[in-house]
């Protein structure tokens, strides 16, 4: 992703982030795929004292999501500050921080698992690789991660979004493709699940759990 579809991204969140915080509160819109493969997630957590990282955050509902199943210590990471500013509010004790997913704050193996719950739905297919790559570098071996994302080929631009006229550019990934980013990033994929789009969807949404080797 150029450094400009990044601004970008920061500046449509930062725009919406109130508006996603009413719209977005917690997982009712989540379908049933999506809460099993979370629930999947969080059944099969390493045992370790390390924290959790929910990579792409925004507004901390997914925070909220794992801390009520007792799933501790926590910690978020966003791109967009506002977005951050509502994790914050939403879910006080919970470290959370604005950064890149490509160059995460934290040390090597200091991760006991990490969630990316449609963290990568505007980046391009060589920062994903990279994010990938770098997800890997701070989980512990034998540590999970779980992608969700907009699954497909190709582009769209959306020019509205969560009452706000933006310009936004999503990019739609196909499941196959993390395959080898994770094989050569060290993980081993443990579980996999497509849906086609429901309700007001547009797109079909893919699931890919693994484990670091």
């Amino acid at each position: 992703m150029s450094e400009d579809r990044i601004d970008e991204t920061r500046r449509l969140y930062d725009t919406v982030a109130h508006t996603y915080a009413e719209v977005l509160p917690d997982t009712r819109y989540e379908a049933p795929l999506e809460l099993g493969m979370l629930d999947h997630f969080i059944a099969h957590l390493p045992d370790s004292d390390l924290p959790v990282l929910d990579a792409g955050c925004g507004t901390g509902r997914m925070l909220h999501y794992l801390s009520a199943r007792e799933v501790s210590p926590l910690v978020g990471i966003d791109l967009s500050p506002e977005m951050i500013g509502h994790a914050r509010a939403s879910n006080p004790g919970v470290p959370v921080e604005t950064g890149d997913l490509r160059t995460l704050p934290h040390a090597d193996s200091s991760i006991r698992a990490v969630l990316c719950w449609y963290a990568v739905i505007h980046s391009s297919k060589t920062d994903v690789a990279a994010i990938v790559r770098e997800v890997g570098r701070v989980l512990i071996p034998g540590g999970t991660v779980l992608f969700g994302f907009q699954a497909g080929t190709g582009e769209r631009v959306v020019e509205r979004a969560y009452g706000h006229d933006v310009t936004l550019h999503g990019v739609l990934h196909e499941t196959r493709e993390f395959v080898p980013w994770l094989n050569d990033a060290g993980f081993e994929v443990t579980a996999t699940a497509d849906r086609g789009p429901v309700g007001f969807e547009r797109n079909s949404q893919g699931f890919i759990l693994a484990r670091r080797r």
